[in-house]
């Protein structure tokens, strides 16, 4: 009986030692493992820290290249407008350049034209008062007339038409007589001539201004007369002689830049 009941408190205290075992068991375990798990908590905090240290780090690497990057560019972008303008500049430079030579070359080419053409003027002006004899002609009369013959007529619609194609002409008309007669009468009777032939040649469309008339009565012998008559005839008679005295004498005068044979005109008269 007795060693029943030591088996009995035996087997009772088997489960007591084993229940007293196993919570020392748990607190030895729980024990051993607290402090690894709170270096595992500890390391993955730490872990966690130095990933978000990364990455800021690494964030704020990317935002300074990228500011890096866009200073870059915007600088890139600056020099090439620099580059433009000064391009353009350029240009318009040479541009101007060319215009300026251009008209330079045009105003000194100007200039040389201006110049010529103030030599050509000041040529032309000394020419235009240097009148020289380009037309003369005669018209005569019967004794104690100033009517004008057909003849005559015919001779002064010659020299109208040429008077009508010059620019500048001075037309000189001195009428004369024959040695016949008084001399105040004759200085009369030359002047009624000379007025008959300016009448006339205005009639002919020549203007009036251009025109200077004269009478100087008799003439012995006229300029020139006997050696224009002896050309004809070597031996001329006196009544010839009178003839050819009874005249008009008609000379033009033009422009020395005006270019025009001298011509001769016959005009007649009664014998």
């Amino acid at each position: 009986m007795n060693q029943l009941r030591n088996a009995l408190t035996g087997l009772v205290a088997i489960p007591l030692i084993l229940s007293s075992s196993g919570c020392a068991t748990k607190k030895y375990v729980t024990q051993q493992v607290a402090p690894v798990s709170q270096r595992v908590d500890t390391l993955a905090s730490q872990t966690t820290e130095q990933f978000a240290t990364t990455n800021g780090k690494i964030a704020a690497v990317a935002a300074t290249e990228q500011r890096d990057i866009s200073q870059v560019n915007e600088r890139l972008s600056t020099t090439e407008t620099k580059l433009g303008l000064a391009s353009t500049a350029a240009q318009q430079a040479q541009s101007t350049a060319s215009s300026a030579k251009s008209e330079a070359e045009a105003n000194a080419s100007g200039i040389a034209a201006n110049s010529q053409a103030v030599a050509t003027l000041r040529s032309g002006v000394a020419d235009a008062f240097n009148y020289k004899l380009i037309e003369k002609a005669d018209v005569t009369f019967a004794v104690n007339q100033s009517s004008l013959t057909p003849e005559a007529k015919a001779a002064l619609d010659l020299l109208a038409s040429k008077v009508q194609a010059m620019p500048r002409v001075v037309v000189e008309v001195v009428g004369f007589t024959d040695q016949s007669g008084p001399q105040d009468y004759n200085l009369t009777l030359s002047r009624r001539r000379a007025e008959a032939v300016e009448r006339y040649l205005v009639t002919q469309s020549v203007p009036l201004h251009v025109i200077h008339a004269a009478g100087m009565g008799e003439e012995a012998p006229p300029p020139g007369l006997e050696a224009d008559l002896t050309a004809i005839d070597p031996n001329p008679s006196q009544t010839e002689l009178n003839r050819l005295a009874r005249r008009v004498r008609i000379r033009i005068f033009g422009a020395g830049d005006i270019v025009q044979p001298q011509v001769s005109a016959a005009g007649g008269g009664q014998k």
